[in-house]
This record gives structure tokens, C-alpha cells and sequence, in this order.
């Protein structure tokens, strides 16, 4: 098996992932030192993206930012994500009872991409394409509790100082136990259950939540189904890495 990389391929990648992971457009020189490329080398790898849409170039200050050719990759992602963890979420949702949704991460906002209703008579339900805050709810805070520094200061900072103190320490307790509660926070007498889900490196995409009426799904009940989430999590992260 020949196990050769390209270094063309890999030199690519890393100015894609500097453009993502850097705020605002970035000039050639920038890219350059910061990857220890040469600018020659740099120049014709930007080039050669800006050919395929992968990046755009701001015809005033030349400077460069990802390309909107990501927009697609993104909803080609919300599409497929869905389709290949379906089955366990179903799974999930028949062995708890109680509705299972998936949510991806969106800029500052999670957004609820699938959803398994409960099929006892009551039940909690959610609106796909719903967007709520990342500071909100179970899912939202494991979310934010993995999120890039950078963009977790950025949920933060929008917050009242005493908020963000009492929210820090929900998200310290949350990057070890990598669950969060929520009882009765967004919609009265309804609570939920959610964990993290990752992708590619480790990072950060989504949640899974286990929802329903506070009466029947508290924290007493979650309790018991928090390893079967767990072990959901963990196997749907691993078939994405």
C-alpha cells in the first residue's frame, strides 16, 4: 500500500484551516509567516483555490477568506449528517421513550437539523430549523462547553458578567461529565438531556437531546439513561471522524 502524501494537498489544507480558523480576510504575507510558507508558494496554492471557489479574494485590499463553495459543503453536511446517525437516534428515542433531536452547530446558534417525536400520548416537541442561542439549554451548553476558545469568549462576552460567571462554572462541570441537565430553563415543564457530538479532529458539530415533560423525564430519569446517551454519542462520533 503505498502511504506517500502529497505535500501540495497538505500545504492546501492548512491555508484552508488557517482562513477558518483566523478572524477576517488575511493577506499573503500573513498566511505566509504564520504557516512558514513561502509567499511564492503561498500565492500560487491561493491562487489555485480561488480557481475552485474555495477561497475569494477582496478585489480592494487582496486579501483572502473562504470560499462560499463552503456554504455548500455546510448544507451538503446538514443533509448527509441526518441521514447516516437516523437509525440510532430512533433507537435512542424507543429505548428512553421520550423525543431524541439532533443539533449542529450554526454560527452562534444551535439549530435543530432531526427530530424523533415520543410516541406516548404526551410528549415534547421541536421544530426543525428552530435556532436557539448557545447559552440556552442542555444541547446549547454542551455545545459551547467544546467550542473553539475563541468562540466560546465570543457567547460569553454577550452575556452579564454575573451570568457568564455562573454559566463558566456549568460548562467546567460539563467538559468533564460531557452531559448537560436542563429542567423546566427554556419551556416550562419540560426538561432534557444532551451530549456532544463530534467530528472531524475532535471538533465540536452538534448535540443530541433527549427531551420531554418534566412530570415523567426529570432529572431522577435522565440519571439512568445517561451512559446509553453517552454510548450513543461516542459511536456516532467516531463514524464521523
Amino acid at each position: 500500500m503505498d502511504t506517500k502524501i502529497s505535500t501540495t494537498v497538505q500545504r492546501a489544507i492548512k491555508i484552508l484551516n488557517y482562513l477558518r480558523d483566523t478572524s477576517g480576510p488575511r493577506g499573503i504575507k500573513e498566511i505566509s509567516e504564520s504557516l512558514n510558507l513561502s509567499p511564492p508558494v503561498t500565492h500560487r496554492l491561493l491562487t489555485t483555490l480561488k480557481m475552485d471557489g474555495l477561497v475569494i479574494q477582496d478585489l480592494t485590499s487582496k486579501k483572502y477568506s473562504l470560499g462560499t463553495v463552503f456554504i455548500d459543503y455546510a448544507n451538503k453536511l446538514i443533509c448527509d449528517i441526518p441521514i447516516i446517525i437516523d437509525s440510532q437516534l430512533i433507537k435512542l428515542r424507543d429505548a428512553t421513550q421520550e423525543t431524541v433531536g439532533f443539533y449542529m452547530l450554526s454560527g452562534l446558534t444551535r439549530v435543530c437539523v432531526i427530530e424523533h417525536e415520543s410516541q406516548q400520548e404526551i410528549s415534547r416537541k421541536t421544530k426543525i430549523g428552530n435556532r436557539i442561542p448557545l447559552h440556552l439549554g442542555a444541547s446549547g451548553r454542551v455545545i459551547l462547553a467544546f467550542l473553539d476558545k475563541d468562540l466560546q469568549e465570543k457567547v460569553l462576552s454577550l452575556l452579564p458578567d454575573d451570568e457568564q460567571k455562573l454559566l463558566i462554572q456549568k460548562l467546567e462541570v460539563i467538559s468533564e461529565t460531557k452531559y448537560s441537565i436542563n429542567e423546566e430553563e427554556l419551556t416550562k415543564n419540560v426538561a432534557a438531556l444532551a451530549a456532544p457530538v463530534f467530528g472531524g479532529k475532535g471538533k465540536i458539530i452538534g448535540a443530541i437531546s433527549i427531551s420531554g415533560p418534566f412530570f415523567r423525564w426529570n432529572k431522577k430519569a435522565m440519571e439512568r439513561h445517561i451512559p446509553l446517551l453517552l454510548e450513543t454519542t461516542e459511536a456516532i462520533s467516531k463514524s464521523l471522524y
